[in-house]
């Protein structure tokens, strides 16, 4: 069977909270091109440090993925979405989340995207004195962590699937990642700062055209220690931005909006 429809989103399971039984697509992204070269330059000049590895390896260990998914009739759905690939250098510096995120991700992210559009902004907002360092953990259940290991080990080749959890509630989409069978041949997870801002850093016109409006970006593997707060990258026009905001409509309830899409990331260790 397949847990992904004809647009890659994956299928509701039961008791899943989403804006509606069918998806609206009027919040959506374009499919970027998929130029290794230029994508592994910009992580490159962001900041992240590659030994022995080049565009032609990168191309390789991506294309073997997609044929991995394509392969295993559960997730061959998702390659009817918009599809990211990203590289990982290697993460030493990754035991606090919070602080590797202010620190380093999130950098490279600014330094891309003020590269390719000089004329816009980047900046990051964190709503009610929020803080990033010493608040940021990985979802239980999220199957992230095993992202995170692989980069502490070395480089990390992945796909990121932005839209593959559209207009699904933040708890819904650590609970749906849950109910998905295992990849054959790859590891997948919830996506979170990790694989989100490298595939930024790679393609950061990702959230940028004038052909649709792009959805909000939610990094829904990082949890913060305030329930209330989510982490999320967003466009603003023509500027880019990261937000740590309260997902609450009201005390009791929180928020589930067309415009919100969690994404699902497929990765592979290059050794």
């Amino acid at each position: 069977m397949s847990y992904f429809n004809e647009s890659g989103r994956c299928i509701p399971g039961e008791g899943m909270r989403v804006f509606g039984p069918t998806p609206s697509h009027y919040y959506t992204l374009v499919q970027p091109e998929l130029d290794y070269g230029r994508i592994l330059g910009n992580a490159v000049a962001a900041g992240a440090s590659f030994v022995n590895f080049g565009a032609d390896q990168f191309e390789a260990a991506a294309g073997d993925l997609l044929q991995t998914i394509q392969s295993d009739a559960n997730y061959a759905g998702l390659l009817n979405g918009v599809h990211v690939p990203f590289v990982l250098p290697k993460e030493e510096a990754t035991h606090d989340l919070g602080e590797h995120l202010e620190q380093v991700l999130l950098p490279r992210v600014k330094g891309a995207f003020n590269a390719a559009f000089p004329e816009s902004h980047f900046k990051a907002v964190l709503q009610s004195d929020s803080k990033l360092a010493d608040h940021v953990t990985v979802a239980e259940g999220s199957r992230h962590q095993g992202l995170i290991d692989a980069a502490r080990r070395g480089p990390v080749v992945g796909w990121y699937f932005p839209q593959a959890f559209q207009e699904f509630d933040v708890d819904s989409q650590r609970r749906q990642v849950q109910a998905l069978p295992a990849l054959k041949g790859a590891q997948s997870c919830l996506s979170g700062g990790m694989d989100v801002c490298a595939a930024l850093t790679g393609v950061p016109g990702l959230l940028i055209n004038e052909q649709a409006y792009a959805p909000i970006l939610c990094l829904a593997a990082y949890e913060h220690a305030d329930p209330r707060m989510v982490l999320v990258l967003k466009s603003y026009g023509p500027h880019l931005e990261f937000w740590c905001m309260t997902q609450m409509l009201t005390k009791t309830m929180k928020q589930v909006s067309e415009q919100w899409a969690g994404g699902l990331t497929v990765f592979a260790e290059i050794r």
